[in-house]
């Protein structure tokens, strides 16, 4: 089960799931990486068919927002399973192009 690539401020230890410059807890500029279990729940899900210009040609397709492990709560893409629902469980599967990916756990 692959970890999930968070960050964490190095002064407060406040957990991001996404690339910050400064936290929101403390203010300060240093962080490093801090994984974290890669399993989570749907929070929300919902399908894009009409993409911006960096995704058009991969339409359609299912983004959810997942809440992970310490108060983490990140944006999504789903991988073959458009049938996810609200507190199904997902697993993360890699990170491509700045993009997270689950799938159904």
């Amino acid at each position: 089960m692959p970890a999930f690539p968070a960050t964490e401020c190095a002064d407060c230890g406040e957990l991001y799931g996404f690339p910050v410059v400064a936290c929101r807890a403390c203010g300060s500029e240093s962080f490093e990486a801090h994984d974290v279990v890669g399993s989570g729940t749907v929070y929300a899900r919902t399908t894009i068919r009409v993409p911006g210009a960096d995704h058009q040609g991969q339409e359609p397709f299912e983004v959810c927002v997942v809440d992970l492990a310490a108060d983490i709560r990140i944006t999504a893409r789903v991988l073959d399973n458009p049938g996810l629902s609200p507190g199904d469980s997902v697993q993360f599967v890699e990170a491509r192009d700045g993009v997270f990916f689950f799938e159904a756990a």
